[in-house]
């Protein structure tokens, strides 16, 4: 090229030149004296030769944990009683019986017998409880079958006890209520 036009272009480009410095070289971060004035800690730190290499990390700050304030502890209160088993219950020895009635009660069973049926007459009963008779005495001990009431309240059960070959002596009519008594009366078979 030409002197001249050589001269044409070297105003521009040093001015080019120098802009591309002044970025190299211009330092970064300097806006923020903190970061300035830093030094950076090492990351990694190797050991000697054949040992390992280990990473330490920044410790952080603790962070504080505010102290909780303990729940007042409630006073304790006193449950009340449960209510009162308000069930109640009658065992009678009868020769039949109609529903809940006894027709024909009872004391003593004449040597001819056969059978009787034991009526349980209750109050207040609760719907699961099981509802039994059992007859105890010198001929050993015979129990009905439990049954599991179906409802609540009022009702009776009863259960036919054959007495044919029971020896002569006093018996124990027994009702029972999940397998505990609740009503009992005593029952003669004669003998022959």
């Amino acid at each position: 090229m030409p002197p001249p036009e050589i001269e044409r272009f070297r105003l521009p480009v040093a001015l080019l030149l120098i802009l591309v410095a002044a970025f190299v070289f211009w330092p970064r971060g300097a806006a923020d004296p903190a970061v300035a004035d830093q030094t950076p800690a090492p990351s990694v730190i190797v050991g000697e030769p054949g040992g390992e290499v280990v990473v330490e990390s920044a410790t952080p700050a603790p962070t504080l944990i505010p102290t909780a304030t303990p729940a007042p502890v409630p006073t304790p209160t006193v449950a009340p009683p449960p209510p009162a088993d308000a069930f109640t219950a009658e065992v009678l020895a009868c020769r039949t019986i109609n529903g809940s009635r006894c027709n024909g009660q009872i004391e003593q069973l004449p040597p001819n017998a056969r059978s009787f049926t034991a009526l349980v007459r209750f109050t207040d009963a609760i719907a699961g409880d099981a509802m039994n008779a059992i007859l105890a005495g010198p001929g050993g001990t015979l129990a009905g079958t439990p049954y599991p009431l179906q409802g609540s309240g009022d009702g009776y059960f009863w259960a036919e006890f054959v007495v044919a070959s029971l020896p002569a002596g006093d018996y124990v009519l027994t009702a029972t209520r999940n397998g505990v008594e609740v009503a009992a009366t005593g029952i003669q078979v004669a003998g022959s």
